[in-house]
């Protein structure tokens, strides 16, 4: 196994409230995650709070975006494979007497290796080689909250591989009726999951039911109770406190098993539909979270 190194990330650019900061890594080693330190004075630093704070992240790879999600959809995605990749909150979050941010704050994991496999070949397998990237950086878009403070450390190892990385495409598409059709996903890469997150209307309502076709064949086609059971019982924890609260999430996720292979391929597939189902009549905007394996945009 290869030697990791657990290095600070020191390309860092000013820290001020409601700016993007720009973290810039060293292109070269290969990345198996990235830890955001972030805290801020006024206010309670707890986990949902420094969340919130997070308007958006941007993954981006010669200047090419390859995640987007803000910091809640990020704890979202990690609290699916359990607690243990939950953000973490140390003790000295609150902000000190001084009126300046506590030193740690609230650290938010940015996971490109998956440790949650079953395999240690697969967990290590979409860590992020940069060996011929050009740049590689992460835009963090902070809130209002004053006097912000952010950090960020990296765990690297010196492995090149070529290997597929995992991008994740944020949308937002328009919720009508008790039931309605995404068919316009790229027909490219190896989909591993959508998560579906409730209709942004009044009220607002958490999918009941999803169905998922390629070329006509059903993929899926699971309500809310019985996905939820289906990955539960393959150790996932789709429940968890802190997932969007007050609302359920709906994760559909092809590779449930741990197995990279289970991952659905797109490419020169004919059609793909993704119907969403909810209990009363739905509005305004759905936002789909969707993680794909392939080469880099």
């Amino acid at each position: 196994m290869p030697i990791k190194n657990r290095i600070q990330l020191r390309d860092v650019s000013s820290v001020v409230a409601s700016t993007t900061v720009v973290i810039n890594l060293p292109v070269g080693p290969r990345y198996h995650s990235v830890q955001l330190q972030h805290s801020y004075a006024a206010g309670t630093n707890t986990i949902a709070a420094a969340c919130t704070n997070i308007a958006q992240i941007r993954v981006k790879r010669n200047g090419r975006v390859q995640r987007t999600m803000t910091g809640t959809q990020l704890r979202d995605m990690n609290l699916l494979f359990g607690t243990a990749y939950d953000c973490v909150g140390l003790p000295n979050v609150v902000a000190s007497s001084a009126g300046t941010p506590a030193v740690d704050g609230v650290t938010l994991p940015i996971f490109f290796a998956e440790p949650w496999r079953q395999e240690p070949d697969a967990q290590d397998a979409t860590a992020w080689s940069t060996d011929g990237w050009d740049s590689f950086t992460i835009e963090v878009d902070l809130g209002a909250a004053s006097t912000p403070a952010l950090r960020a450390y990296a765990v690297t190892d010196k492995v090149i591989n070529r290997n597929a990385i995992v991008k994740w495409l944020r949308i937002q598409v328009g919720a009508a009726g008790t039931s309605f059709d995404y068919s316009t996903l790229d027909k490219r890469d190896f989909v591993q999951q959508i998560s579906i997150y409730p209709c942004s209307g009044a009220p607002t309502l958490e999918t009941s039911k999803v169905t998922f076709r390629v070329n006509g064949d059903i993929l899926h086609e699971l309500t809310m109770t019985a996905n939820q059971a289906l990955l539960t019982e393959n150790g996932m924890t789709p429940a968890a406190s802190g997932r969007q609260t007050g609302a359920l999430l709906y994760d559909l996720v092809f590779d449930h098993d741990g197995l990279l292979g289970s991952a659905v391929p797109l490419l020169g597939v004919r059609d793909v539909t993704l119907t969403i189902e909810a209990a009363s009549a739905m509005s305004g905007t759905t936002t789909l979270l969707i993680q794909r394996l392939g080469a880099p945009e």
